[in-house]
């Protein structure tokens, strides 16, 4: 099988994700986030734990490997790398969220 010179081969997730993925995701709103009323903890900045979350864009909903920054029982706040060496994050509900498997990853 040849390769594509002219578009590269680079179609893992992650690249598809950053093409459906260059505008700002859609995290919770201030009333959403308020409406759960529970304190928002932060998990320690040596152990954050590795997610994969469900995420909004105006575009489409995408799954991405992230970490998790805060949280409590109801919303977490999942920040994940972009190709090309920045960052995202957005609030979403706790079950948009789920702890990867090894045969998830």
């Amino acid at each position: 099988m040849r390769s594509n010179r002219r578009y590269g081969s680079d179609l893992t997730d992650k690249a598809i994700n950053a093409f459906l993925t260059r505008s700002k995701p859609i995290s919770l709103t201030e009333a959403e986030r308020k409406s759960t009323g529970d304190a928002v903890e932060q998990p320690p900045a040596d152990n954050s734990p590795r997610v994969l979350a469900w995420v909004r864009y105006p575009e489409s909903t995408v799954q991405v490997s992230g970490r998790v920054v805060a949280f409590n029982d109801r919303m977490v706040l999942v920040e994940w790398d972009t190709q090309g060496g920045g960052t995202q994050q957005a609030w979403v509900w706790r079950s948009a969220v789920t702890v990867p498997t090894p045969r998830s990853r």
